[in-house]
């Protein structure tokens, strides 16, 4: 893990102070954030990410409470306002993070927490939350830059026992990947739908995809999803810095025979960083935690995302490494939301029922 300068702590802290000065109400409160690792970038990220946190119903009545805090991370295209403008309907009571929460502390559901919600989408629609020479150092800004910035701006609780993260897609690979990384910081990790786990199905050789993006000259034409997140996953996994105009290189080529085999050393960075071959390494980190989640919907369009989630659970328990794996009948997003939605149902309450907290005796 990186050591962050002294000054560079220093400089969160002054912005942590300087923002508790300005109006925080219950409810969601966006406002930038600077990374000073993601400045100077091959593909010219933009250092002020946009924060989104949802501040419990008593963090303004209650001056001397302090509250655990989960991290939410999103999808690749997505940015952190997937979380707090609704998906489907507009009028869903439980289309929203904040309105799911307040609906469950009012009701004793749910447990007060603060919620966190980044915007990590990078320039071309992604960045899977991590260290990237070619994209910036994700990983480092969300784990420690954001993670100081938070506690010296809100009432946390700052402990790990007390701190949480969890993503969809995309984000359930960052949340996973930080998590099983970074157990100093968070002690229970949530993963939803989680893309890149393994090789396989849609995610393998055989894709079309893989062979025509190879003929791709620019961003330009870039137009299929498929394309646009291996290109992502590309300058995340295998990054190259000096080669524009995607900065990556592709993990398969075109052998001599027409057909498609792996790239080095490209392949190879890929297979590190899938999540099934990263626990291994990880898991002294991973039997540290307060829990470690994780589902898939059984008709997920994106194929390899149940196949890999199968693969980690049955890696983990050779691993000896406790877990809760849930396979459930649906898609990428449509069991998300509404009132029988798992961040409603699920992920919510696990960490409500999860994180520390330590009561305080408050003025009444």
């Amino acid at each position: 893990m990186q050591i962050f300068s002294k000054l560079a702590i220093l400089a969160c802290v002054f912005l942590g102070l300087h923002a508790m000065g300005q109006a925080q109400s219950p409810g969601v409160n966006t406002q930038p954030v600077h990374a000073s690792t993601l400045g100077n970038t091959a593909t010219s990220e933009n250092p002020e990410r946009q924060v989104s946190v949802y501040l419990p119903p008593s963090y303004a009545t209650k001056p001397q409470r302090r509250y655990p805090t989960l991290y939410l991370l999103h999808g690749l295209g997505d940015t952190q306002q997937v979380w707090i403008n609704p998906w489907f309907d507009a009028n869903d009571p439980w289309g929203t993070v904040d309105r799911i929460m307040d609906e469950g502390v009012a009701s004793g559901r749910l447990e007060e927490m603060i919620i966190v919600m980044p915007d990590m989408r990078s320039r071309a629609g992604g960045s899977f939350y991590v260290n990237s020479s070619a994209t910036g150092n994700w990983e480092d800004f969300l784990a420690r830059e954001l993670v100081s910035w938070v506690d010296s701006t809100f009432r946390t609780l700052n402990a790990a026992d007390s701190r949480g993260i969890a993503g969809h897609s995309m984000g359930g690979y960052g949340a996973m990947s930080i998590g099983m990384k970074y157990q100093d910081v968070f002690s229970a990790v949530y993963g939803m739908s989680s893309a890149a786990i393994d090789w396989g199905a849609d995610l393998a050789a055989d894709n079309p995809t893989f062979r025509s993006i190879l003929s791709i000259p620019d961003w330009d034409e870039v137009d299929e999803v498929y394309e646009m997140g291996i290109m992502i996953a590309a300058q995340a996994f295998s990054p190259a810095p000096d080669s524009p105009p995607f900065y990556a290189d592709m993990p398969f080529r075109i052998g001599k025979n027409g057909q498609m085999e792996p790239s080095e050393p490209a392949f190879s960075n890929w297979t590190g960083r899938l999540i099934v071959n990263q626990v291994t390494r990880y898991r002294d980190n991973l039997r540290s935690l307060r829990g470690f989640k994780f589902d898939a919907g059984t008709d997920d369009e994106f194929t390899h995302i149940p196949l890999g989630s199968r693969r980690l659970s049955e890696r983990l328990r050779e691993l000896n490494v406790h877990h809760i794996f849930e396979e459930y009948n649906g898609g990428h997003r449509d069991r998300l939301w509404g009132r029988s939605g798992r961040i409603r149902t699920e992920v919510l309450p696990w960490f409500s029922m999860l994180l520390q907290r330590t009561p305080v005796r408050e003025n009444h």
